[in-house]
């Protein structure tokens, strides 16, 4: 069957640099609906990704992601409302919320292998680069779901 990367990515990549600022990355998101974006530098070799998670990170008081039932919290107002008043979403840059322990494909990786690693690690997006580290495109959940239904109804 042999399906790969290369044919299934997404080539044409919303990425931003590292100086992009949250607000800036939320429209982005926002506007191409996407789950994140690629964190490059000037020779689009890739740095970080700054997905949802790493955004909504930056909203949720480190104290409540350490319990694990949140049942007992009727009303979250205050939390809330101090979180809010403590975050300005254009100081928070890219460089400073991406995350950089990633999991990366090369062209010519099977998409299995990229589904593998997105059910395994939970992962939304996969960048994919070439040998020099270089973005060339990045893998969606779409993609590979896509991809591999078109596969199996070419073999049946």
């Amino acid at each position: 069957m042999g399906l790969k990367t290369r044919d299934y990515m997404t080539a044409d990549v919303v990425s931003v640099g590292r100086a992009a600022n949250m607000a800036e990355i939320v429209a982005l998101l926002k506007k191409y609906r996407i789950p994140g974006v690629p964190v490059v530098d000037e020779e689009n070799r890739l740095l970080g990704l700054v997905t949802h998670e790493e955004l909504i990170n930056i909203f949720v008081p480190h104290y409540l992601s350490m319990l694990d039932e949140l049942a007992f919290l009727d009303d979250l107002g205050e939390i809330e409302a101090q979180t809010m008043a403590e975050i300005e979403p254009k100081l928070f840059l890219a460089e400073d919320i991406m995350a950089t322990d990633l999991i990366t494909a090369g062209p010519s990786t099977s998409i299995m292998k990229v589904a593998a690693l997105m059910v395994n690690k939970k992962l939304v997006l996969v960048p994919v680069v070439d040998e020099d580290g270089r973005l060339v495109g990045v893998v969606s959940r779409n993609d590979v779901s896509s991809a591999l239904t078109w596969a199996a109804s070419e073999e049946s």
